[in-house]
């Protein structure tokens, strides 16, 4: 019989496609047609009945990879392909957990608590327990509980491995921190995956149901799993084995955040009668493009052997673009981008990556400066602003009541003159009681010291959510919200400060309506508690619009999966592209690599390399050209200056905001600098200008050769320590 769905795939594509049972893993380089794959293995398997749709379960890392593929699938097979389980792993434990709430002693309601609702718990814990803030920090604590839980620890497993002073305080934290999630009938996101895999081991009658109703499971992006990941995946095939795993080693780039490569690497071992299908063709970008990457990723020794390969013929060289500082770095992919806009290319088909955050800011004051439109992915997201997240809290404790952290959120959110001894008591109350703070607000006060407004503003809000908590069921979730910001008295507050900070956050909360209300539309059996859970596992990606007319910035993390015409690498420069931190451990300086691969395979048909010689950001010079940049071949890059090594024998005056015309050069092995001798050239008391600093003399030198240090007195600038091979100087006189 010929299938539709199988006409234009290639070999490799095929033969994945047709391998329908025992376990399968198939190697899919970057731009190979991985989702291509999986998705039109999911519509053979129900086209030669050989599962039924509901049977199926294909499990991916965001909710934009997960209605991608769903999207797709309906395409090839039509309406009836919805009954498939395609998810992410947090949206599919979840859905579990709801389903088998009762097996773990929790409410079906039970929250789910985000990165910013977990360190705000861990936060009031050091607090409670006296513990200094920087023993450890914060965010430290997090993430060593966060990893404790991906390796399946347990606070008891935590504690027998604590060694130090620091490790003993974070087990105590990690104790209580468990308790209180119990007892706000919460989890946060590693508990979905750990308490999903604690239920299948403790109940085999309840991991065997799932066994038996899903004998098809697919996983994207393997080599991006922990070990909880992993764990939850094969004991759910471990009974019918018909795993397919889908990934690519050298796009493995979340060690730090737990990702194991060796659960891609080490497929055979697990499964020794698993067939490996490799996906070498390449559908995106130019052979230029690959061949350098290759070069780039093919340094490191744990990885699996192939070369991409792509039929579009031709290609640019790769260019890079040597800068004096990050400024300079800045204007010059700017520029290209302005000149790209000028040729008929749209805003939209370019990217800016960038190994750290904090690299984006000058590039968004030149493109501001340049009048031109960019979207941040990972900014400060809708749903993580505090008066968003205000609401949302709000409308958990409709949902559960046991939230106390949800309580302690928008107990004075309006102002309730509720102080914050006041709200200590009250907590120290509830837990007495053994009750939620919810449940204590109903009870006698005096104790607590609550009384007079304070009181009568706690008993209109107590009544409100009591009242609204009757409503859920009967109200659209968009009303029940509209209910919230309004009864409570939320937005007339806002209004009422009439001021254009406040006016944007009243704009916002009316927002939450809407999208909540556009959840409704696009969800047959919306529920409040449904787009509550949405909005908790929603990843920076997920709210990205790459439909929009704009420049993207983003981290190199946050572009996996992504593709654009043409990107810009910026920031390479050893210590900072590859880290400095990665020096020292092979692994991560592997991990590193396989980012700047990743970076490299966003690209489509350019892609710009860019680094500066000096970056205010460390407050010294760069620690040069990245090593990453050595292994690009000659005959695949072309390079341009722009204020590198400035020509310190032109003449006459130069325009500082204005980027210099790029000089040619054939390679840059990899970057050698003129030999200019500067020990002649910038002898004391020469007139110098700088393109930013402006007019000044030299007063000092420190060092010789290529080493000269020269401190310069500016007229305008005051004086500054620059070292005279970046200094970007023109002689005016003597």
């Amino acid at each position: 019989m010929k299938y539709k769905h199988l006409d234009g795939l290639n070999e490799p594509q095929r033969q994945a496609v047709e391998q329908l049972n025992g376990p399968l893993l198939v190697v899919a380089g970057a731009g190979s047609g991985k989702t291509r794959v999986i998705t039109h293995r999911i519509a053979h398997l129900i086209a030669t009945d050989t599962a039924a749709p509901d049977q199926i379960l294909a499990v991916t890392f965001t909710n934009k990879a997960a209605g991608e593929m769903k999207e797709r699938v309906v395409e090839l097979l039509g309406f009836e392909a919805r009954r498939v389980w395609i998810s992410t792993f947090h949206s599919f434990c979840a859905r579990l957990l709801r389903d088998n709430f009762e097996a773990l002693g929790y409410k079906r309601t039970f929250s789910i608590y985000d990165e910013a609702e977990s360190l705000a718990l861990i936060k009031r814990i050091y607090k409670d327990n006296n513990i200094p803030d920087s023993q450890p920090s914060f965010g430290t604590c997090q993430v060593h509980i966060s990893r404790a839980k991906e390796k399946l620890q347990t606070p008891d497993d935590f504690a027998e491995t604590a060694e130090d002073f620091l490790d003993q305080n974070v087990s105590k934290v990690y104790y209580e921190y468990q308790r209180r999630l119990a007892q706000n009938h919460a989890f946060d996101f590693d508990d979905l995956l750990m308490k999903v895999v604690e239920l299948f081991e403790k109940q085999p009658d309840i991991l065997e149901h799932y066994q038996n109703r899903l004998k098809y499971i697919l996983v994207d992006e393997y080599q991006d799993t922990n070990h909880a990941q992993y764990r939850l995946v094969n004991l759910l095939a471990s009974k019918n084995r018909n795993l397919c795993v889908v990934g690519d080693d050298d796009q493995s780039i979340y060690a730090w955040r737990g990702a194991d490569i060796s659960n891609i690497l080490d497929f055979e071992g697990d499964y020794p009668e698993a067939k490996v299908i490799s996906l070498e063709q390449n559908y995106r970008s130019t052979q230029v493009i690959l061949d350098a990457a290759h070069q780039v990723v093919s340094k490191n020794l744990g990885r699996m052997k192939k070369r991409l390969f792509t039929e579009k013929s031709g290609g640019d060289k790769i260019t890079l673009l040597l800068c004096g500082d990050e400024r300079d770095e800045a204007e010059a992919i700017v520029e290209k981008i302005r000149l790209g806009m000028v040729y008929d290319k749209a805003a939209s088909d370019f990217a800016v990556l960038y190994r750290t955050n904090a690299q984006s800011r000058v590039i968004e004051d030149i493109l501001r400066y340049k009048g031109l439109p960019y979207t941040i992915v990972g900014g400060v997201r809708f749903y993580e602003r505090a008066e968003v997240k205000d609401i949302l809290a709000y409308l958990r404790l409709l949902i559960n009541p046991a939230d106390n952290m949800a309580l302690l959120r928008i107990i004075n959110s309006p102002k309730r003159g509720v102080g914050k001894t006041s709200v200590t008591k009250l907590e120290a109350f509830a837990v007495s009681q053994g009750i939620p703070i919810l449940e204590a607000l109903s009870l006698p006060l005096e104790s607590v010291g609550i009384k007079g407004k304070a009181k009568s503003e706690l008993d209109k809000m107590v009544a409100i959510i009591r009242s609204l908590t009757l409503e859920v069921d009967k109200l659209t979730p968009q009303d029940i919200a509209a209910r919230i910001i309004t009864d409570t008295g939320y937005l007339r507050a806002l209004e009422d400060e009439k001021t254009p900070e406040a006016d944007v956050r009243a704009e916002n909360v009316k927002e939450v309506v809407a999208g909540i209300a556009e959840y409704v539309e696009r969800n047959e059996s919306a529920t409040l508690a449904g787009f509550l859970e949405e909005v908790a596992l929603l990843a920076d990606i997920d709210t990205w619009n790459n439909g929009s007319s704009s420049v993207t910035l983003m981290t190199l993390h946050a572009a996996k999966g992504l593709e654009f015409d043409t990107i810009f690498l910026a920031g390479m420069e050893d210590g900072l592209f590859p880290l400095k931190r990665s020096f020292d451990e092979p692994a991560d300086l592997e991990e590193e690599r396989r980012l700047c691969y990743v970076g490299m395979t966003r690209a489509k048909n350019k892609l710009y390399l860019s680094m500066a010689g000096f970056r205010r950001r460390w407050g010294d010079f760069t620690g040069g050209p990245s090593m990453f940049l050595k292994d690009v071949p000659e005959e695949l890059i072309e390079v341009e200056r722009f204020n590198y090594w400035t020509d310190i024998y032109s003449k006459g005056a130069r325009n500082g905001t204005q980027v210099r015309k790029p000089h040619a050069e054939t390679h840059i092995d990899h970057v050698q600098e003129p030999e200019y001798d500067y020990d002649d050239l910038l002898p004391l008391g020469t007139s110098v200008l700088h393109d930013k600093f402006g007019h000044g003399v030299i007063v000092g030198r420190e060092g010789s050769g290529e080493n000269l240090m020269v401190t310069i007195r500016f007229e305008r600038a005051g004086v500054k320590k620059i070292m005279a091979k970046y200094a970007s100087l023109e002689i005016i006189g003597r």
